[in-house]
């Protein structure tokens, strides 16, 4: 191959890197995450006994029995949800804990209300803080018009508490 040839190609294969490391810059700042607090989350029903610690920026635990607990996610339509994660502090073997995102709708035209999105893994009574994540989401892309989307997290028994979560998401 002749120098200018040479030339050529070096100067393109230059040019193709410094465009991709652009791109990829580019599409690195598209991708956000939301931090929810355990203040974010609130019981399904009014049955549920519970205490947040720390004024809300602590954690959230069940004082007695299992409990629903859930926060309204706001994103924008056209927002692509990339994963879901849920940080558990879990000291009891027998309890567990876990979060699912959902949809709901007030008048389903199919009957369904409750669509359940993606779920994470259940904690295994670590006793530390387990991130318990799913990048496996069945509808990733908000549309508003198709229902309020949420986070609901179960903990079971005492012991299983909340220390917040966090939704990875890209915008168009």
């Amino acid at each position: 191959m002749r120098l200018g040839a040479r030339l050529s190609v070096l100067v393109a294969l230059l040019l193709f890197t410094d465009l991709g490391a652009a791109w990829a810059q580019e599409d690195a700042a598209k991708v956000r995450d939301l931090q929810l607090a355990p203040v974010a989350f609130r019981p399904a029903n009014n049955g549920t006994d519970f205490v947040v610690e720390a004024g809300g920026l602590g954690r959230l635990c069940g004082t007695k029995g299992a409990g629903y607990f859930m926060a309204p996610l706001q994103l924008a339509d056209g927002v692509t949800i990339e994963g879901v994660t849920v940080f558990i502090e879990d000291t009891n073997r027998d309890g567990l804990g876990m979060m699912a995102l959902v949809r709901t709708r007030p008048d389903p035209p199919d009957g369904k209300s409750f669509e359940v999105l993606a779920l994470t893994p259940v904690s295994v009574g670590t006793k530390d803080i387990e991130a318990l994540s799913t990048t496996a989401i069945s509808a990733p892309v908000i549309d508003n018009k198709l229902g309020a989307y949420l986070l609901q997290v179960v903990l079971t028994t005492p012991g299983v508490c909340l220390h917040g979560a966090r939704v990875t998401y890209r915008v168009p």
